[in-house]
Order: structure tokens, then C-alpha cells, then sequence
């Protein structure tokens, strides 16, 4: 979906883009354990880099991407470098004795201590290969500060990627401990093995996933390894995700859509196609809609009493992956053109958009019903 019409479902919580599957990716992952982290550590936030082009990083070495780094730090007032030598010493250090050593240094090259840091976190949970897994503290941060600035050793490509992708969404190093953490846990990587995740491996906008459903929803992003969807720097499990998008097209088919929108039919479309690879097991299935609610029988009953069955067919069905029973109205005459019923006040609002398309439509039903 383009993105004038990803805001109309944002409405709803949802988020569209285009959904490309172009390098194969890894699994799915466990929820993260709560960080404790120090009110320093919530707070403090990069500065954000402004919108800039962003084609020419693709031809820098990795020194001078983190040369370029170091115009995100100048505007920055004395408060925020207090503030981030703060946070670096309550996480590196575990006191607030240290400021001043990481103050000094981000005097000297901030963009260079913000790439040790991020050196230390992405070890901590990426090892070395034939090492043990462990929380690395400030001396390996300003020992790596020093090699980086003298030379004396390349920064990796991984902890530039990282390192830019903080700055790039001004975001802090507690969301990086917490996508590193359930990178780990997810199994596809297992540290010290020597392999470290890139962001791009496991992150994906929202805006490319037009092809969502088509892809096969949360189970499709997990076959290529994606462990987050970020949108608008919310970041969203896969299944997260597709709980979220299923309410905004849900939404959707409860209400009077327009059949002309190739872009909300499209959607609708590759949602209903899904929806019939999730159902439950026959038997299960069957036992459900079998014994129905009876509100949900008066409801049924009355709704074909007062449209046209001859245009309409009414049905119950089982929403994908739930045991939620809704009503479902489909044209005889275009079977694409569906809606799901999941309430009253559906009902209710589909009734009063039959009534002016349709002649001698009563607009109350609700004592019958």
C-alpha cells in the first residue's frame, strides 16, 4: 500500500508497506526479560540525525561512516553530553564515579565512544567465538575507544550498522539491548559462533510489507528471519504485528468499503486468501459452529429477513487463528466483495448502509433481533 493509504489504517493500529523478500533471513524469538536499567538509562536518547540523503554512506569506508558520524553530536548542548556521559557510566561502570572519564572523551570523539559502546553491548550478547558469554564494563569500552581513535584496530561492519542505526532513529542503547537479547535467545544465532546479526537481518519497516498476507503474515516474516517489525519506531513482534493488522482490516470488512479502491480491495483480498490456510482442525471447527450463541441465531435470523438473499448470502464462519465466531455477508454476484460482522454495532451500521441502497429496509431491527 502507498503510504497516504497505510494512514488510513494506522487509525486502526495498522501499518502497511511492501513486503519484500529478496535475501533470505532467520526465525522467530522469545519475549525479552525486563532490563533494569537506571532513570539515566530510560531518559537518555541520542540525538537524532536530520533527513539527509543517505546514498552516499554506501561508498564511505567504515572509519569515515563513523567520521560522519560525529555531526550528530554538534548541535548537542552541554546537558545532553552530561547526560549521555552519565548514562554510560551507570551502564558500563554501575556508579556515577566514571562521568567525567566519558565526558572528557566525548569532548575528544563522541562518534568513536558511541561505537565502543556499542561494541560492548552487541559482545555482550555476541561473543567472540570461544568465548563465554558475558556483561562487558567500561574498561573494554574505553579500551576499544582507543584502538578505534589511534587505528590500531577497524571497527566491525556490524557494530557500524548498529552503531547508525541508533543514531539514524534516535533511539537508545536499552532498545538495542533488548532486539540483541531476543536475537540471542531466538536460537538462529548461537553466540560465540562468531556470526552477529546486522539490523537489516532482523528489522523490517512497515512500510515494505505490502505483500504482508500474501507472504503468509507473522509466519512468512519469520521464515526469512525477520524478529521486529518497526513501525514508525514502534517495534512490533511478527505476531504482534499481525494481530494489529488483523484488527485494522477486520475494521475494514465491518464497514462499508469501497469496491473500487484497488488498494483496500487488495488488501481485503490477500487477507481473506490467508484466512483460509489458518482455520482450526475440522472437528473443532465443525463443533463450533455447530453450537452457536443464540444472540448470534436471532441475529443471523433476523438479517435475512430484512436483505435481499437473493443479492446476499449470510453465513457464520470462525475468524483466522481464533475462536471468534462472526457473520459473514458476501454478493452472489461478486463473491470478493465480503463482510465480517463481529458485533451489534456492526450489525447495526451495515444495516443502515443497506437501507440506502435498498428500498424498504426498516432502520430499526434491534427489538426483533
Amino acid at each position: 500500500m502507498q503510504k497516504k493509504k497505510v494512514d488510513g489504517f494506522v487509525s486502526v493500529g495498522e501499518e502497511a508497506g511492501q513486503f519484500l523478500a529478496a535475501c533470505p533471513r532467520r526465525g522467530d524469538s522469545d519475549e525479552p526479560s525486563p532490563m533494569s536499567s537506571s532513570p539515566a538509562q530510560e531518559e537518555t536518547s541520542l540525538v537524532t540525525t536530520p533527513d539527509e540523503d543517505e546514498a552516499d554512506g554506501s561508498f564511505l569506508s567504515r572509519r569515515d561512516q563513523v567520521a560522519a558520524m560525529k555531526r550528530v553530536y554538534e548541535p548537542a548542548t552541554r546537558e545532553m553530553l552530561e547526560a549521555l556521559a552519565l548514562d554510560y557510566s551507570q551502564r558500563f561502570n554501575q556508579s556515577n564515579e566514571d562521568v567525567g572519564v566519558y565526558l572528557k572523551r566525548m569532548h575528544e570523539h563522541p562518534e568513536w565512544l558511541h561505537v565502543a559502546a556499542v561494541d560492548a553491548l552487541v559482545r555482550t550478547w555476541f561473543p567472540d567465538p570461544g568465548r563465554r558469554a558475558a556483561r562487558l564494563g567500561g574498561g573494554w569500552v574505553i579500551k576499544k575507544y582507543r584502538e578505534y581513535v589511534e587505528g590500531k584496530e577497524e571497527p566491525p561492519a556490524e557494530m557500524v550498522d548498529w552503531a547508525q542505526w541508533i543514531l539514524n532513529g534516535g533511539l537508545t542503547y536499552n532498545r538495542l539491548e533488548w532486539v540483541l537479547e531476543i536475537a540471542a535467545r531466538s536460537g538462529l544465532i548461537k553466540p560465540g559462533e562468531g556470526k552477529r546479526p546486522l539490523p537489516h537481518e532482523v528489522i523490517i519497516d512497515a512500510e515494505w510489507l505490502q505483500e504482508f498476507w500474501a507472504e503468509g503474515g507473522a509466519q512468512g516474516l519469520e521464515r526469512y528471519g525477520y524478529l521486529f517489525v518497526d513501525r514508525d519506531g514502534e517495534f512490533l513482534t511478527p505476531q504482534e504485528y499481525e494481530r494489529s493488522r488483523q484488527v485494522a482490516v477486520n475494521e475494514v470488512l465491518a464497514t462499508p468499503y469501497d469496491p473500487g479502491d484497488a488498494e483496500v480491495m487488495y488488501e481485503i483480498q490477500t487477507y481473506l486468501a490467508w484466512a483460509k490456510t489458518q482455520h482450526l482442525p475440522a472437528e473443532e471447527e465443525q463443533a463450533l459452529l455447530t453450537d452457536l450463541p443464540r444472540p448470534l441465531v436471532q441475529w443471523v435470523s433476523a438479517l435475512q429477513r430484512r436483505i435481499d438473499t437473493d443479492r446476499y448470502c449470510i453465513s457464520v464462519r470462525l475468524a483466522p487463528r481464533s475462536r471468534r465466531r462472526v457473520i459473514e455477508i458476501s454478493e452472489h454476484a461478486n463473491p470478493q466483495r465480503v463482510w465480517y460482522l463481529g458485533n451489534q454495532q456492526h450489525i447495526l451500521a451495515w444495516l443502515q448502509w443497506y437501507a440506502h441502497v435498498s428500498i424498504g429496509i426498516p432502520e430499526k431491527i434491534g427489538a426483533e433481533a
